[in-house]
């Protein structure tokens, strides 16, 4: 970077991509499809997840006034014999079952309801720990082995042609292995392609 405040501006920018694309503000769902890209690689996905998977889960959910459902049950019937099904089917809660004039119904029983509405899951809290660890680890080790190339070896005569070329190939492959790593499709692409291909072949007409 040519000087702090250009690197501390970059820094802000990426900072704002990986919040606004972590799933909280935006369920995943809902991103179009390149932007949904930036939800799997941006490392506050798998911090908030995790710490909100581990911190809200099986907790009880209480309605507020305003978030309840009010209607009026049929004639003959309570509140409990006319919602039970539905509210098994769906996973919310009548407040008041005996009652014959108005109903209560509140959308939701526990936490973990409300958490999947954002994709954030109890059964992955600590596969999501383990990224967020290997980002750590990653930023590390990349940070240590730039800080080496540029500023501890002295690239000299020969090799200063080969060093640069060496670290963009070393970045080209992590950026490979990071590609197959969240997209994991590769092989199966190269094998649909060869197969595309070999059937072209038999088919042509000499």
């Amino acid at each position: 970077m040519p000087d702090a405040e250009t690197a501390g501006n970059i820094a802000t920018l990426l900072f704002s991509l990986t919040l606004t694309f972590n799933g909280v503000m935006q369920p995943p769902q809902a991103l179009p499809g390149f932007w949904t890209f930036m939800y799997r690689v941006s490392p506050l996905t798998y911090l908030v997840d995790g710490i909100a998977a581990a911190g809200m889960h099986a907790r009880q959910v209480e309605c507020s006034s305003n978030e309840l459902s009010r209607f009026a049950p049929p004639t003959g019937q309570t509140c409990g014999q006319y919602l039970s099904a539905y509210a098994s089917a769906s996973g919310g809660q009548v407040l008041n079952p005996d009652n014959t004039s108005l109903c209560e119904y509140c959308p939701l029983t526990v936490s973990d309801q409300f958490l999947a509405q954002v994709a954030i899951s109890w059964s992955t809290r600590w596969r999501n720990y383990g990224i967020g660890f290997s980002y750590i680890v990653f930023n590390i080790v990349v940070a240590v082995i730039l800080y080496y190339l540029f500023r501890v070896r002295k690239w000299r005569g020969s090799s200063m042609k080969k060093g640069p070329s060496k670290v963009l190939h070393w970045i080209k492959t992590c950026g490979l292995g990071l590609r197959t790593v969240l997209v994991g499709h590769n092989r199966e692409l190269a094998r649909t392609g060869s197969k595309a291909e070999k059937q072209r072949k038999g088919n042509r007409v000499y």
